[in-house]
Parts: structure tokens; sequence; C-alpha cells
């Protein structure tokens, strides 16, 4: 009597393996997403916009848990660490790709914010009213002179008077040029990168990053 075989019941189970995805790949991409939209958000806001770490942990735990079957103490640890280098990358992100940014416009808009780098371009340019630059070139003892109301006092009044009145009538092209060769590639510029990631992880920053990493350990249990 010749055997019967039964096909197919061996791999029953396969197609539910197949559909089942990676939660680490999952909170990889779902990761690169939310960073993507937080630089946006704080792009447009010119701010740094800390309680999105709350929301970013619930998000990436919500997405874990739903990609793990079932949702595990260990999804939940993933959740956990993922969220915090996620915080970590969008943090020094939205420094870079919007503060920055943000903070370099306002140089090339305000007058005022510029004033320093005219006075900077003027000095090194040596283009000064014609008498104020002829005592500037021939007096380096007034230039020197630091003296409350003496004749020092009075020639930095001079020079503050016209770097003043340069940058108020300058135009938007000509602020924009003395940035990009006098900020852009300045230490100002990195200066104000370290400033803007240290408030960037003030008090309540801290806070808002320490509730999204739990919320995204306990989700990421399938908690919900």
């Amino acid at each position: 009597m010749a055997n019967v075989r039964v096909y197919g019941s061996g791999a029953a189970t396969a197609p539910t393996a197949s559909k089942q995805g990676s939660p680490l790949l999952t909170g990889i991409l779902t990761g690169f997403a939310l960073i993507i939209a937080w630089v946006l958000l704080a792009r447009t806001t010119h701010n740094d916009v800390g309680l999105a770490s709350w929301g970013v942990g619930g998000l990436l735990g919500i997405a874990i848990a739903k990609m793990a079957r079932p949702p595990t103490r260990g999804t939940g640890w993933l959740a956990a660490i993922l969220t915090a280098a996620t915080l970590l990358v969008a943090k020094f992100a939205v420094v870079v790709f919007a503060l920055q940014p943000a903070l370099r416009d306002e140089f090339v808009q305000d007058w005022r914010a510029t004033s320093g780098l005219f006075l900077v371009d003027m000095t090194r340019n040596r283009s000064f009213s014609p008498t104020l630059q002829h005592t500037l070139d021939t007096r380096p003892d007034l230039v020197r002179d630091t003296s409350f109301l003496g004749a020092g006092w009075e020639l930095r009044a001079q020079i503050d008077s016209e770097v003043l009145a340069r940058a108020k009538t300058s135009t938007i092209e000509e602020r924009e040029r003395l940035v990009r060769a006098h900020y852009d590639s300045s230490l100002l510029a990195q200066f104000s990168f370290w400033v803007l990631l240290l408030v960037s992880f003030g008090p309540l920053d801290l806070l808002w990053m320490g509730l999204g990493i739990a919320t995204a350990w306990k989700l990421g249990q399938g908690s919900i």
C-alpha cells in the first residue's frame, strides 16, 4: 500500500514568519523619519522644541511593539535604546540644520547684529571716511588710548558712528557677503554650535528626554 504524502503541511507557518518584520529595522527607519520631522519643525519655529523628545519616545515604542510578535521586555529595552540614540542624533541635527541656519538668517536680516562684522570689514579694508582713516593711519597713539573721555574715546566714538551708519544703510546682499566672509568660517560659528547644543540639553530638555525614553520602554513592551 502506497504511503499518502501531504504536501504543504510543514510550511503552514511560513507565511506568518515571512510577514513578520524586524523591530530593529522598523525602529531605525522610524527614528530617521522622526529626526527629519523634528528638524523641519525646529527650522520653522526657530526653536529646539524639547517636548518633541517625549513624542519621539512614544512613537518609537508603539512602532516597535506593533512590529514585534509578541512585544516583550526585550523589545521594550530595544525601544528605549533606539529612543536615546535617536534623541542624541536629533539634537545634533536640529542644531546644525535648523538652529544654526536660523541664527545666521537673523544675522543677515538685522543690521544691528552685523555691525560688528562691518567694523571688522571696514578696519581690514581701510574704508572709513578719509579724515578718520587718515587719523587711524597716522595716530596709533590715539588708537591705543583707552582712557575714558580722552582723545582715544573721541576716536572710538567716531568709529562707532561710521560703523553704525554703514550697517544701517546696508542691503541684505551686503550683509550676506559679510556673514559669508567673516562668520561662516570663523571660530564664532563653531562657538555658536556648541552654545546652541549646550542650551538644547537644558534641565527641561533632559526631563522630556527622560520621559521619552521611559515611555518608549513602556510602550515597546506592548503596554498601551
